[in-house]
């Protein structure tokens, strides 16, 4: 289970990290949480331009493809901070993203009523048209007394409020279990049918089982992903190790809630081209993940020519790197024998290679920002 958890405020310093922070660790084996901080996004600003909303994309994109957000709030003035209204502002703003999110409230304050109103604003919010999130009911996290509550490396001191965060943790968990089952099941009044997988797709050069189809993409060596002739991202096969992560919370996104904004005019021009027929296939090469990636972007055409869709395909060719350069061939990087000895080998080492590589392979046609050391933790 993948969770964020939004720190509420832009202080240095504040107790409510601190206690994030402590979940973190105290829940690592139930829940992968990630913090994010709201004083890394701009004030909220209607006519704040695209290019410069980076920060703002990359906070949507982790809250959207999380299972669950958990929010620390302050409370001042009987309220949240001006930065969480913010931050929220632009959760809701153009976007769908906390739409039935599931959402946890927790709070530390100095005084013995633990961000109470705060806690009772921020739920209101949470529930209004704009946001219309899923808030865990029954359980309530009011910490007070916080410079008394944690020792000096971040650790409860009070076993009430242990139990009391364990109890409250449990019953989130179970709230966003029980909301991932119904994503993955679907609504039982849904008038769609269910395809077999058993079921046959007849090909004007054979037929294949529908598992057969998913299996085969999936089993390419190379990752599949597709934007539909209504550029929204509508597919991505599930390999393991994938250059690109993808989750499916993703799917039905438009080119710009998918894209950087310093991605999004590269991703339009190729599109357009596409679309316009100027163009049929855009190539790239670059260093990605620790070794060489090939992106090719194809428009996809039925056979009178009309653009149906743009399909990228992505894969590691660090051993054909090796085999032009050196003259030895390793093999495929997936294969479980003769890894590569290079500097270029198939092992993933960690994030793009550089600033400027990383700006280019997020050009792609349904590519989202790979610079995953930007965790504000």
């Amino acid at each position: 289970m993948k969770l964020v958890a939004i720190v509420g405020t832009n202080a240095d310093f504040s107790y409510n990290r601190k206690l994030l922070e402590y979940m973190k660790w105290h829940f690592r084996n139930a829940a992968e949480i990630e913090l994010l901080e709201v004083k890394q996004l701009p004030p909220f600003n209607e006519d704040l331009p695209y290019s410069e909303q980076t920060e703002v994309w990359r906070f949507n994109n982790k809250v959207n493809t999380a299972d669950g957000v958990i929010i620390a709030t302050p409370e001042y003035d009987h309220s949240i901070p001006a930065a969480l209204k913010s931050g929220l502002e632009w959760l809701s703003y153009k976007h769908t993203t906390m739409k039935e999110k599931p959402v946890m409230i927790v709070g530390v304050s100095y005084g013995t009523q633990g961000t109470s109103r705060a806690q009772q604003q921020l739920r209101q919010m949470l529930l209004s048209p704009d946001l219309n999130s899923d808030v865990l009911p029954g359980s309530e996290v009011l910490i007070g007394n916080a410079a008394k509550t944690f020792d000096k490396n971040g650790f409860v001191t009070d076993i009430n409020v242990v139990h009391n965060l364990e109890d409250s943790f449990a019953a989130f968990n179970k709230f966003v279990r029980s909301n991932m089952r119904y994503l993955e099941e679907g609504d039982d009044n849904m008038t769609e049918p269910h395809i077999s997988s058993e079921a046959k797709v007849q090909f004007r050069t054979g037929s294949l089982k529908v598992k057969e189809i998913q299996q085969i993409f999936n089993t390419l060596p190379f990752e599949i992903d597709f934007i539909d002739d209504t550029d929204h991202f509508a597919y991505y096969s599930d390999k393991p190790n994938r250059e690109h992560v993808r989750y499916p919370n993703e799917i039905g996104e438009t080119v710009e809630e998918c894209h950087p904004p310093k991605a999004l005019p590269g991703v339009r021009a190729i599109l357009d081209a596409f679309k316009l027929g100027t163009k049929d296939h855009v190539e790239r090469c670059l260093p990605l993940n620790g070794h060489k990636v090939w992106i090719n972007y194809f428009a996809v055409r039925d056979e009178n020519g009309r653009y149906l869709g743009t399909m990228e395909f992505t894969g590691n060719v660090g051993h054909l790197v090796n085999l032009v350069k050196d003259g030895k061939f390793d093999g495929f990087p997936d294969a479980t024998s003769g890894a590569s000895k290079h500097d270029d080998d198939g092992e993933a080492t960690g994030p793009a290679a550089s600033a400027d590589a990383e700006a280019d392979a997020t050009t792609g046609a349904s590519e989202h920002d790979e610079e995953k050391e930007d965790k504000t933790e």
